[in-house]
């Protein structure tokens, strides 16, 4: 489960339960969950355990071997949810450190890797959003200019969605959109699990939360993993906008075409919601004009924007400028008098566990180029990647990290695990790197199978319009089509932009 499920999200005086409260009692007989999970962290342990008396393949050092041990211990306590994903990383680091594949102070630096400041002021991008009101009034507004139709109040809530889902976490921007969308349906005498044009609908706002989150470095933490692991195993930079022109061609295929197929499979019982446009407008009336604290937001990320695009067009700023902004606009958001939130609200809104997965996924990255094992790995694939043109190796890549994020269930974890390999194989045979990193990191946050494979999804499953089997019907589509884009545009698009 994502960091983003655990807890309660607040908006505006508007929650949404992640958790259940409390835990429920094991029956007589039955093992505790408890126990369960203790069960799953002794076998992690004994699988890396075991590398000490498996003789390597040929090719792979003994390190080598018990680094990738050590990898495949920590997915499977991801895919098991034994600890917090946040731990998981704690865990790959200690291991480094006990087994000599990384010095402690080493591996333990990357818990501080720059990338972690892009993660961090996302979340408090996100907080100020909130705070101000700025994040409805601009849902509003978009879903307000689509009219009744429930084809275009659909996709003004999926626009919207997405829009937002690029600047401040996926999870929250789900949040937002939960009490829009269910009083519109209320509206328009839509039952929960009855109604075509509910199930469409929520399920739209996932697909939608993770379709934009792929589209900027801030969207979700998956894609700073990628730009990191690329600067750190192949001496790479990407800039904000290097990230974003190569997402947002992803993005805009994606969402019409999800929105289309949601129509297809789940066709509206009705075409029409009756009131539907004056119930959002009326909402934007209430609000009043754009109040100050709003005016400071707008101007927030303007101020943020046009930093983070300045590296693409100037030349005399410093390396690092991505993270450098990011470490200002943090500085800056929680400054007395001049910010916008203090530094004990921001402490509520960050998810810490997310930056210890950052860091143990980088450090883990890290211990697969120094053993060879990402070598090794390739060595292994040759026979099979290597005789592909670089085209089918894209869409083989996109497909094989779109499954590892119905595994995981987390799109940090996907893209740690992933990225190393998809820019090892890229080094091993000439092919791009930066393509495929791209196409990793991007194709993590294909999370449209199941509503437990990504915190969006839960959210929106909260809503009580649509079943697990519901999702799955339209998730396996999209996952297909998602695949097929990413190859699609990595294969013809990106080449020629790049």
């Amino acid at each position: 489960m994502s960091p983003e499920m655990e807890g309660v999200i607040k908006q505006k005086g508007r929650i949404v339960e992640t958790e259940s409260k409390g835990k429920a009692k094991a029956k007589p007989g039955k093992i505790s969950e408890s126990t369960k999970k203790l069960i799953y962290c002794l076998i992690a342990f004994a699988l890396v355990l075991s590398s000490l008396v498996i003789t390597p393949p040929e090719g792979l050092s003994s390190q080598g071997l018990t680094m990738l041990f050590i990898a495949l211990a920590a997915a499977f306590l991801w895919m098991t949810e034994a600890i917090a994903i946040g731990v998981t990383g704690l865990v790959i680091i200690l291991f480094q450190a006990l087994f000599g594949i990384l010095p402690l102070n080493e591996a333990l630096a990357f818990i501080a890797h720059p990338v972690n400041s892009v993660v961090l002021v996302g979340y408090l991008l996100a907080g100020t959003l909130v705070n101000s009101g700025m994040d409805r009034r601009l849902s509003l507004t978009i879903i307000s200019k689509m009219g009744e139709k429930t084809s275009r109040l659909m996709l003004g809530i999926m626009i919207a969605t997405a829009f937002l889902s690029m600047w401040m976490s996926n999870t929250a921007t789900v949040a937002i959109m939960v009490p829009i969308g269910t009083g519109i349906l209320k509206m328009a005498g839509c039952e929960p699990l009855k109604s075509n044009y509910g199930k469409a609908l929520f399920i739209g706002v996932a697909f939608s939360a993770n379709i934009g989150g792929m589209g900027t470095p801030t969207g979700t933490p998956a894609n700073p993993v990628a730009i990191a692991l690329l600067s750190n195993l192949a001496g790479i930079e990407l800039s904000f906008l290097d990230w974003t022109a190569r997402a947002l061609p992803v993005v805009i295929l994606l969402l019409p075409i999800s929105w289309v197929l949601l129509r297809k499979i789940y066709p509206p019982e009705i075409d029409v919601v009756e009131g539907g446009l004056e119930a959002v407008q009326k909402q934007l009336k209430e609000m009043g004009p754009i109040s100050r604290e709003e005016k400071r937001v707008m101007f927030l990320f303007g101020t943020a924007v046009t930093l983070w695009l300045s590296d693409s067009f100037l030349a005399f700023l410093p390396g690092g400028w991505l993270y450098i902004v990011a470490i200002f606009l943090t500085i800056w958001i929680v400054l007395p008098k001049v910010g916008y939130l203090s530094w004990k609200e921001s402490q509520k809104l960050i998810g810490w566990d997310v930056l210890f997965l950052v860091g143990g996924g980088l450090a883990m990255g890290a211990g697969l180029q120094a053993t060879g094992a990402i070598g090794w790995i390739a060595g292994i694939l040759e026979s099979s990647f290597g005789s592909m043109p670089q085209a089918l190796a894209v869409l083989s890549m996109s497909a094989i990290t779109a499954l590892g994020i119905t595994i995981f269930c987390s799109l940090s974890g996907t893209a740690t695990t992933f990225v190393p390999i998809a820019i090892g194989l890229a080094l091993s045979f000439g092919w791009d790197p930066v393509l495929f990193a791209v196409t990793a990191g991007l194709s993590s946050s294909f999370a449209y199978l199941l509503p437990a494979n990504a915190a969006p999804n839960a959210v929106s499953y909260g809503s009580g319009y649509f079943r697990t089997s519901d999702m799955v019907k339209a998730g396996v589509a999209m996952m297909i089509i998602g695949v097929l884009v990413m190859g699609f545009v990595g294969a013809y698009i990106l080449p020629v932009i790049f």
